[in-house]
């Protein structure tokens, strides 16, 4: 049997549209058998119909492997269609159990290659793979990466029950952004960066702010603006939208201020009668990991 656990992950930051992601403390965790069929939870199901699977089969094939049927069963903790990395984990996961299984040595740089051709933008699937905080560059098929060493910050997060989905949040983004815009984004990102980097709560504060992508997408999420005014006041340094969706995340300097700045992001969905899931966690370093076991 083989373990193997793949963080959640928070993408884009604010202002790091589609080159920002950083895994935290909220696992998804597969157990994998070698098999001659395919199962997911004892169940026998075609491998392209279950996304682990099918990225473990054609990962086999990709890189030269022998994989006659595994079985897999899933321990979710992560939301699905939330923004917070669900498909990544699957897809991490199924590629980790491809390789080990089939006794495969592949090199970061192809493994990066192939899990972003899966998933069709690195920011989710990078940090869920190496952990910490990275920032990412596709290009052609080639992957570029920096990973660099989690904020020591806590993070609040509201997951309202609503679906945003990935296309559509996409889709209704604009095709050319003004030079003001993004220079605005530029210098955001940049006191984002050092803020996180060196523990500077006011470059922290200054740089979650974005005009590329939040403003197009809070309609789709609900009472966004709401919902980060209040995690200001509870004492939040900023807040963002988690990838396209719907789940908002907010840096905190503690899990108790993290407590109260994810009560005053739900607080606005509540009003509308949206239900909200409420956490706390923390950016960590690992990424996924393998643990075989007899």
């Amino acid at each position: 049997m083989l373990d193997i656990t793949v963080p959640a992950t928070l993408s884009n930051l604010g202002p790091g549209y589609d080159t920002l992601g950083l895994a935290v403390s909220l696992l998804n965790r597969f157990q994998f058998t070698l098999a001659d069929d395919w199962r997911v939870g004892g169940e026998v199901v075609a491998p392209a119909q279950q996304l682990t699977l099918a990225t473990a089969q054609r990962a086999a094939h990709h890189f030269g492997g022998d994989l006659r049927g595994l079985h897999v069963v899933q321990t979710e903790r992560v939301p699905r269609a939330r923004g917070l990395g669900s498909s990544a984990t699957a897809r991490v996961a199924g590629l980790q159990a491809a390789l080990t299984l089939c006794g495969l040595e592949v090199p970061l740089s192809e493994q990066l290659a192939f899990l972003c051709g899966e998933e069709g933008h690195p920011d989710n699937v990078v940090p869920a793979l190496v952990g910490g905080l990275v920032i990412v560059e596709e290009d052609e098929g080639r992957v570029e990466h920096l990973r660099l060493p989690p904020p020591k910050l806590s993070v609040a997060l509201c997951i309202p029950d609503r679906e945003v989905r990935t296309d559509e949040a996409r889709r209704i983004l604009p095709a050319e952004v003004s030079r003001g815009d993004a220079i605005f984004n530029l210098r955001r990102l940049g006191f984002l960066l050092v803020g996180l980097l060196q523990e500077h709560e006011e470059g922290v504060r200054h740089g979650l702010h974005d005009r590329l992508h939040q403003p197009w997408r809070a309609p789709l999420v609900g009472p966004v603006e709401a919902a980060f005014a209040g995690a200001m006041e509870a004492g939040a340094l900023g807040s963002f939208i988690s990838g396209s969706g719907s789940t908002l995340a907010a840096f905190c300097t503690s899990d108790d201020v993290a407590t109260m700045a994810a009560a005053a992001l739900a607080r606005p969905f509540a009003r509308e009668g949206v239900a909200c899931e409420q956490l706390v966690v923390r950016p960590v370093a690992r990424g996924a990991l393998a643990s075989p076991r007899p």
